[in-house]
């Protein structure tokens, strides 16, 4: 990524293009991450790279439309960070929403050799008074 913001961008054309290798080129080797599925907890490229390929490779024939909103950036030197709403919408072949749900990212950039890597991610939900994630906000 030449700019911070230019995650955004690609993430939502990777998903969709389930491009496998460019979803992981976004990430740094060291990469820290806090997810909101099953494991919770991942550090480095190799693990984090297995979700990867286990979420794209799982859509099938269906597509995922990633719709960021309320995007926020601030860099300083070679760090950043950002956060934003992110929405994720299941589209079959015929274009239909089979589902979607809404969460919250926080990303933290560093930038190495000219080119801008996520080296922490952070998903989460706000939780109702039965302490249920709600995805749809």
């Amino acid at each position: 990524m030449k700019h911070p913001t230019d995650f955004f961008t690609i993430y939502k054309q990777t998903a969709w293009n389930k491009d496998i290798e460019s979803m992981i080129n976004l990430y740094d080797d060291d990469v820290v991450i806090f997810d909101m599925w099953a494991t919770g907890y991942q550090t480095g490229l190799t693990e984090w790279s297995r979700a990867i390929k286990d979420w794209l490779s799982s859509l099938g024939e269906e597509k995922v439309n990633v719709i960021f909103e309320v995007i926020s950036i601030h860099e300083n030197g070679d760090v950043g960070y950002g956060s934003a709403l992110v929405g994720y919408q299941a589209i079959s072949p015929d274009g239909t929403i089979l589902r979607s749900m809404k969460n919250r990212i926080t990303i933290g950039f560093h930038k190495k050799e000219s080119k801008w890597k996520v080296i922490h991610q952070h998903t989460s939900a706000p939780v109702n008074d039965e302490l249920v994630a709600i995805l749809d906000f």
